[in-house]
């Protein structure tokens, strides 16, 4: 009987296995199978791993792992760390005997509550809430194998758990985070089916989960058997959920501690994942680094920008959700800094949004971490390659696979700004103590998250590297008082602080690298070798001989050859971004150098390392220099030297300890800076009044934290201004103290700013306020600023430099402001710069500040202006009807009817007469131009008519229909119907014109200004005219190879047909050229190839290639009518 059983259990093995093989045949399936024991395969009749609840003990660890997506959605990848359990004799029959404890809690009660799910459908995702507590799971430690099993408990072993996932029994050691206030309970979770995680850990799922189905459709999900197994990474297995859910924590608790506990569990729990999953394994690139780039993005350097803030968010939401674009919800989103309601969001737009989305999205996220970084380097590259559709796919991705409280810390990383409550510093220290001294020197998170995995491993040597990016040593505040202290009575060197870019210079041979002091990399517009760039070609031979490599610290600047002097940052260049056909040219003035032929210099004295600059390279005006420095030893030769730099219009000076070593990132270790506005009484102070407020953000939000500040247009003597151009927008120099009383002062005097109806006395640039307020209820600010700059962001054509404000003028009236002719009068006073005084040291001795005198104010009685009094019209008789119904605004009269002669006509036909227009007001009558009549003109809302038309319905009797001659000003509306009748000039359309009336017309045509190319080929694109011959080369712009040296105009080679060509070109729409510059799209040449290569050369400095053609292309193209293909007659 015994033989007959075991020879049936040996047919019933063989069957399964055949059955198997048979259909899933490969070395996959072999794997799988050899790891199944006889007792696995015999030990139970439901079909083979339909569940994990059937699997029997410690399975789950010698399985090999699947790969794709069937290996996380069924957790058959093992966890390292988990090994079976040494089980006592008889333990593996008792567990064939009877279920496994999850098996039978699960099974029936399963079978009952949910009918089966169908076939070759995939089972329903798991969810859970999407609240953000509920969502708070603590990440948990993996076991160690055969830690914490009580004797005889073989049969009950669980397979190894992810360290991220919530344990589903009581554990026996106290868990590294406090369980949820609202999480589900140990005891209840032990009832439910159960899967694993990537890394082999066990997630609760929900009693609708269902089975996974049969294992044939399990391996057919996964990946082919030809490719090889992807790279183990903690990120791969870590979900996205536990991230947030960790700093979720972190921003919730008050406590530094409780936030740094936090941190720290759950990054002790990542790095003992690690070394279980890699334990076997050397040279382990894997690291914290996918997790510490989110938690910190605004120190990520590996990938590109993603181009998005808050306003670009909600639109993409408003798109990708359609959501109404006049919701509610839309509204939230795009006036997140608005304060609604009684909850503290305003400003915070992650939390807005995530009120918004929270029911809309998903109840349990599907992404790792790894995954997420994978999306948004597609949302980095697509930005950076402008393909919005395909960066809107990305991010469509990461909405419909996170919960809304995911997606609320993803707006975060986007944004770069996580709100933890937690310094950069403090994440560092507690995730090495060399972490931020290390990232310091190469600003590479990577590079420290891979070097610093063993926070029991120190690093020797942290130091400046060749080719690693480092945060460069900064200067303090000084005090001129205490500058001979602070330099410990010693000898000390004072240097011009230049108005540039911070920036290092790289060198290993021909090799060069430059990075701003953020750490980006500038090498593409600098210069990566002799041949590119803006400055490494003009001094790459200027370095000695003996110089193999070397790493500069210094400034860029940019350089005017014919002026020969360095421009200042406030002007309109961007000196990362000059090209080279610029009037400027880029200098690096270096003061420093870190590194000479391998030899680090970083812990050398300054005055060794200027020496020691000074044989590094020999100085090129205009493209190299050495910041000139002097010695001092006093007080007085420090403020001689920053009056000198006040003369100059210079930015200020800076003082350096000789004695002092280079400590990158570090502040004020032996080098200070002084500038004028640090100086009392040194700057001019300017009087603005407030005109616009905006929400601020963070802990501002709620209130109004930056002001749109404005001078007044310069009224006529003894009146009151009535027009305010912007000027600046400021935000700094106030407490919160100090701008919560000055908002509570405001507060109910704001008004929302719409862009299309603007106040009409408050004139703005592109800089338009989110709220704005009226003169007459402002109050004015004195504003310390560095100089007066050009933008064309403001009303007044320029703006001030790092404005702050000083205090408020109590004792000033708003209309006491700043005006126009005293800002003109600042501007040429010192060339914009506001520093324009001399400090002195007898003053210096004892500072004193200006009381101000103040004048009491003498109360006015206030009454109404005689031009804003309404008329006396009792007295006056109807005549007719001919104004039946209709409502005036007479502004001012003509020199023959005065204003109230208008009004009493007016009356006499029948109409009324108001002293300010409203919304019933047929029009507004001005016979003069005045202060009044700008303002209504600015408001956009009224018709403004001459006087003119007024007359000529009285003598007519009639309502004359009006004509472009009448107008001063029109409404929208007005101007609409205009256009359908009249053009531009007030020629009609359909009614006849006479001489006068022609003559009126052209007198109006005073633009006589030939057409712009671009314009004409759009009117060509527009109306017929593509197969037009006269186009054909419209919108090239051509460089004819007709001049003996390039780029000179005044070398044409004379009797050249190429000469012909160019007529040609220009002749058929083409824009020619005589100097090959950016922005070239053909150069054409002629049988003379010799400067082609001279041309190639040129091409590759180009941002935009140019393509050289043969002059064939020209002739052809006119015989046929029609552009040939270019690919024909390159050259």
């Amino acid at each position: 009987m015994a033989v007959e059983t075991n020879e049936t259990q040996e047919q019933d093995l063989a069957a399964k296995k055949l059955k198997i093989s048979r259909g899933f045949a490969g070395r996959r399936l072999q794997e799988l199978l050899s790891a199944l024991s006889r007792e696995q395969l015999l030990g139970s009749h439901v079909p083979l791993c339909r569940h994990r609840s059937h699997t029997p003990p410690g399975t789950a660890s010698r399985l090999p792992p699947l790969r794709g997506r069937a290996a996380f959605s069924l957790g058959e990848t093992p966890n390292p760390a988990a090994a079976p359990a040494p089980t006592r004799p008889g333990a593996a029959s008792r567990a064939r005997d009877r279920p496994s404890r999850a098996a039978a809690a699960t099974g029936p009660r399963r079978r009952q509550t949910h009918p089966p799910h169908p076939p070759g459908r995939p089972p329903p995702v798991p969810r859970a809430s999407a609240d953000p507590d509920a969502q708070l799971q603590p990440p948990l430690l993996p076991p160690e194998a055969g830690s914490h099993r009580s004797r005889g408990s073989a049969s009950r072993a669980q397979p190894g758990r992810s360290p991220f996932s919530p344990r589903l029994s009581p554990p026996r050691a106290p868990p590294p985070f406090p369980a949820p206030a609202r999480g589900r309970s140990a005891d209840r979770s032990v009832s439910r089916p159960v899967r694993l995680f990537r890394g082999g850990g066990r997630q609760v799922l929900p009693r609708s989960a269902g089975s996974r189905g049969p294992l044939k459709n399990r391996l057919m999900a996964s990946a082919p058997v030809s490719q090889p197994p992807p790279k183990k990474t903690v990120a791969s297995h870590v979900p996205f959920a536990d991230l947030c859910s960790t700093l979720e924590r972190i921003q919730k608790c008050k406590s530094r501690p409780e936030k740094t506990k936090y941190f720290k569990d759950f990054l002790d729990s990542w790095r003992k994942f690690h070394d279980a999953l890699h334990k076997k394994e050397k040279d382990v690139t894997d690291s914290f680094y996918p997790a510490m780039r989110l938690i910190l993005p605004q120190l990520e350097r590996e990938r590109m920008a993603y181009g998005i803030k808050e306003t670009m968010l909600a639109k993409l939401y408003i798109e990708l959700l359609h959501l109404p674009k006049d919701g509610k919800d839309a509204a939230k989103l795009l006036n997140y800094r608005t304060p609604t309601g009684s909850r503290g969001d305003a400003g915070d737009f992650a939390m807005i949004a995530y009120f918004v989305l929270k029911p809309r999205s998903p109840k349990q996220g599907r992404l790792t971490i790894e995954q997420v970084n994978e999306h948004l380097d597609a949302i980095a590259n697509n930005n950076a390659a402008k393909n919005k559709g395909q960066l809107k796919k990305s991010l469509l991705q990461l909405i419909t696979q996170s919960t809304a409280l995911e997606q609320k810390w993803l707006i975060r990383m986007i944004i770069k700004d996580l709100k933890l409550g937690v310094s950069q510093q403090t994440i560092f220290s507690i995730f090495h103590p060399d972490a931020a001294e290390l990232h310091n020197v190469t600003t590479d998170l990577e590079k420290v998250c891979r070097q610093l995995h063993d926070p029991s491993v120190s690093l020797s040597d942290v130091s400046i590297t060749l080719f690693s990016a480092f945060k460069p040593m900064l200067a303090a505040i000084a005090d001129v008082q205490q500058i001979e202290k602070q330099m410990s009575n010693q000898t000390f060197y004072i240097e011009t602080k230049l108005d540039g870019e911070r920036m290092q210079m790289h060198k290993d041979g021909d090799v060069y690298k430059y990075f701003s002091r953020n750490g980006f990399d500038y090498t593409q517009q600098f210069g990566a070798s002799p041949l590119e760039g803006s400055l490494t070609p003009f001094i790459h031979n200027v370095f000695k001989s003996n110089i193999k490599n070397c790493i500069l610290d210094g400034e860029m600047m940019a350089y005017n050859p014919e002026t020969q002097t360095f421009m200042q940052k406030g002007n309109k260049f961007d000196i990362k971004r000059m090209v080279e056909d610029s009037d400027l040219q880029t200098c690096f003035c270096v003061f420093d150098v870190l590194m000479v032929n391998d030899q680090k210099l970083g812990h050398e004295v300054l005055s060794k390392r200027y020496e020691i600059l000074s044989s590094v390279f020999t100085l090129v005006k205009g493209r190299i220099h050495v910041v000139h420095k002097r010695s001092a030893r006093t007080r007085k030769e420090v403020i001689d030297a920053l009056n000198e730099a006040i003369d100059n219009r210079e930015e200020g000076i800076m003082v350096k300890d000789p004695m002092s070593v280079y400590k990158p990132d570090k502040r004020g270790e032996g080098w200070l800076k002084i500038k004028p506005e640090y100086v009392n009484g040194l700057m001019d102070e300017l009087d603005l009044l407030i005109v616009g407020g905006y929400w601020g953000k963070g802990s501002r939000g709620g209130m109004m934290s930056h002001f749109l500040c404005a001078i007044a247009e310069t009224p006529p003597p003894n009146e009151k201004p009535t027009i305010f151009h912007s000027i600046c927008r400021v935000g700094s120099g106030c407490t919160m103290k100090e701008l919560y009383d000055l908002g509570l002062k405001l507060a109910k005097y704001w008004k929302p700013y719409h862009r299309k109806d603007p106040p009409g006395n408050i004139l703005c640039g592109t800089e338009k306020p989110e709220m704005y307020i009226e003169p007459c209820n402002s109050v004015i600010v004195q504003i310390k600023a560095a100089e007066i700059v050009d933008s064309d962001m403001y009303k007044t054509d320029c703006t001030l430099r790092f404005p702050r404000i000083e205090k408020i003028r109590e004792d000033k009236e708003w209309y006491e402001c700043m005006t126009s002719d005293m800002l003109e009068d600042l501007r040429s006073k010192a060339q914009g710069k506001l520093a324009s005084k001399h400090l002195h040291i007898d003053e210096y001795d004892e500072p004193h500040e200006k009381k101000r005198k103040t004048v009491s104010k003498v109360r006015k009685i206030i009454g109404i202006a005689e031009q804003f009094k309404a008329p006396d019209l009792s007295s006056v008789s109807k005549v007719s009807n001919v104004f039946e119904d209709v409502e005036f605004c007479v502004m001012t009269g003509t020199g023959k009817y005065s204003k109230s002669e208008l009004e009493s006509r007016i009356a006499q036909c029948g109409g009324s007469v108001v002293q300010n227009p409203g919304p019933e007001t047929y029009c507004v009558i001005a016979g003069a131009e005045n202060v009044r009549v700008k303002n209504i003109i600015a408001s956009n809302k009224y018709d403004v008519v001459r006087a003119e038309w007024l007359l000529q319905c009285f003598q007519t009797k009639m309502l004359v229909p009006w004509q472009p001659a009448f107008m001063i000003h029109m409404s929208p509306d007005t101007k609409e119907h205009f256009a359908r009748e009249y053009d531009c000039y007030g020629d009609s359309y359909t009614a006849n014109t006479d001489v006068a009336q022609l003559k009126e017309v052209f007198s109006r045509m005073k633009d006589s200004k030939a057409m712009p190319l671009h314009l004409i080929a759009e009117l060509e694109e527009r109306y017929w005219w593509n197969s037009c011959q006269l186009g054909i080369f419209r919108g090239s712009t051509v460089y004819v190879d007709c001049y003996a040296v390039v780029n000179e105009p005044k070398s044409k080679i004379p009797g050249n047909t190429l000469s012909i060509r160019a007529l040609e070109l220009r002749f058929y729409g083409a824009k020619v050229v005589s100097q090959l510059k950016e922005g070239v799209s053909h150069v054409v040449i002629g049988e003379d190839h010799s400067r082609v290569e001279e041309m190639k050369a040129l091409r590759r400095t180009f941002w935009k290639k140019f393509k050289i053609v043969s002059e064939l292309w020209v002739t052809h193209s006119v015989e046929e009518g029609v552009t040939k293909n270019e690919s024909q007659y390159l050259v």
